[in-house]
């Protein structure tokens, strides 16, 4: 989980009517935008007002039925800060319509400032940001009732995490790790000296780490219990804990290879560690939590080994050599992994291997990212070709066969369909990326070719049935996008407003809606339309 670090993703900044009921603009403000691979385009302007005025760093509640945004966001004056930090008001609004609630002053896009519980219960968020500390007073509303006024948790609080059952939330404050019931606690104070900390997917145990002037010590604490935390290292550096929670995997800094990690892995909640490997960078469970895979014998000028064993210990089995970067299958039953890898030319070669014992198979050359489809039968990748000409192509390989397929030249940006239905992707790119033809190639078709859904679009979004797209168009006139709806069965496009700010989301129930940030011209403000082409 990310702390209250320098690390920024921004969306746009509408102002001009009354925030209690949503009101729709003229379709007449909008213009008629680019025509569709299919259907016809329609006039935008759909969109409800769901809050007026110059909006910022939108974000949706996990369930999609909450949307916050700060107004009137302003760039620090400070010296050394990344030009897009924005300190500004915090408002939360229903996604569905309904007035927004102003939360607090002084709140950051910085990530980890402001989180959602998982089950969208509750609202975190840091108010009065100070750059220099990377703190500020941690506040929690229950969004369920819209009386509720938020409780104060924290006046310097630098890092906060909530379960992920959405019963507890562990937080920083002044360097003490505090632990405690949502939404008013009791907290209790867990440790002094802290910087992170993770809770087992049961939520039942929490580890933290401490800052490097306490050794960098790796420890944990049983939720709910009043025992002393129990330490299981100094000197960590990453650490990560099997979905089941049952074991967690830690690096130590090596006494053997001076620059880089041992792997300790211990069983929770026993946590006494045993040495796995030495000279590690790279580790990580399977989905399952029943594998775990490292590189060994490591050193800062050499890329180790890839090995893969059981997440309860023991020895792996060596599947690959210099290996970079690494990905279980969604069903735990493979792994992916570039090997030989190039560092200069961030690339390697494409090896998929099956568990436990199926041997490697080199499936892609010069390989610089791949994905796996969320059924596990099918990577894809890029590949660059040298010749006849420099081309970055799209590949396609199905689990079992002698080889991978080409799906497409000149590829940017790919990924799968929900339920794997299609590998889509971008190409045939102008205007320095911003441009692009989106094509799917569907998965259950035999012989398939590639079709055009849209085309011109800069970015894309599918629902989570895969019945509809969200893309964005850039326009020409300014720095601002058009977005369209786009029904995959149909082929129908209706394009919904002109002039927004990307990221657009999905929300509502079944992603009815569509919501986005207007910055420019006389009505800015954060805006709801609904999602259907039709």
């Amino acid at each position: 989980m990310v702390g209250l670090v320098a690390l920024l993703a921004l969306s746009g900044c509408k102002k001009g009517e009354d925030n209690s009921a949503p009101s729709q603009r003229s379709a007449a403000q909008g213009d008629t935008v680019r025509s569709a691979a299919k259907g016809t385009s329609v006039v935008g302007g759909q969109g409800q007002l769901l809050a007026a005025g110059r909006a910022a760093d939108l974000r949706l509640s996990p369930d999609g039925q909450y949307a916050t945004f700060l107004l009137n966001g302003q760039k620090p004056r400070l010296d050394g800060i990344p030009p897009q930090m924005l300190v500004g008001q915090l408002h939360v609004v229903p996604v569905a319509g309904g007035k927004a609630r102003a939360l607090g002053d002084g709140v950051t896009n910085v990530p980890g400032s402001l989180l959602f519980s998982q089950d969208s219960k509750h609202l975190l968020y840091v108010t009065g940001y100070n750059p220099a500390s990377q703190s500020g007073e941690l506040n929690v509303l229950s969004l369920a009732d819209a009386a509720a006024e938020p409780v104060k948790l924290g006046t310097a609080v630098s890092y906060l995490l909530p379960s992920p059952d959405g019963v507890n939330v562990a937080f920083v404050d002044a360097g003490t790790l505090k632990l405690g019931k949502l939404p008013q606690g009791p907290f209790q104070d867990v440790a002094g000296e802290v910087s992170t900390a993770q809770f087992t997917p049961d939520g039942k145990t929490l580890l933290f780490k401490r800052r490097l002037s306490a050794a960098g010590g790796l420890a944990a604490v049983t939720v709910g219990s009043n025992e002393p935390p129990r330490k299981l290292a100094d000197q960590v550096g990453d650490y990560q804990v099997s979905s089941d929670g049952k074991h967690v995997a830690y690096q130590v800094r090596s006494e053997a290879v001076r620059g880089m990690y041992d792997l300790f892995l211990a069983d929770v909640p026993a946590l006494k560690g045993t040495k796995l490997a030495v000279g590690t960078k790279n580790f990580s469970f399977s989905p399952d939590g029943q594998w775990l895979a490292r590189t060994e014998n490591g050193k800062p000028e050499q890329l180790g080994d890839l090995h893969v064993g059981p997440a309860s210990g023991g020895a792996g089995r060596k599947v690959g050599e210099a290996v970079e970067e690494l990905a279980f299958a969604p069903d735990s039953k493979a792994v992916a992994f570039l090997e030989k890898y190039d560092q200069p030319s961030r690339a390697g070669f494409l090896v998929v291997a099956s568990l436990p014992d199926g041997a490697p198979k080199r499936v892609g050359d010069r390989v610089p990212n791949f994905v796996w489809g969320s059924d596990s039968r099918y990577v894809a990748f890029l590949s660059r070709f040298v010749k006849p000409v420099f081309s970055v192509d799209l590949m396609l390989y199905a689990l079992g066969q002698e080889k991978a397929e080409k799906v497409q030249p000149g590829v940017f940006g790919y990924g799968f369909a929900p339920k794997n239905t299609a590998v889509v992707f971008r190409t045939n790119c102008i205007r320095n990326g911003r441009a692009c033809d989106f094509k799917a190639v569907e998965l259950g078709e035999k012989q398939a070719e590639a079709k055009t859904w849209l085309q011109g679009i800069f970015s894309y979004k599918i629902s989570e049935d895969g019945a509809r797209v969200l893309a964005t168009y850039a326009r020409m006139d300014s720095d601002t996008y058009d977005v369209a709806v786009y029904d995959v069965k149909s082929g129908a496009r209706k394009t919904l407003d002109q002039g927004v700010q990307v990221p657009v989301y999905f929300a509502g129930k079944d992603d009815a809606r569509a919501v986005y940030i207007i910055s420019q011209g006389q009505n800015p403000g954060v805006y709801s339309a609904v999602a259907a082409a039709q």
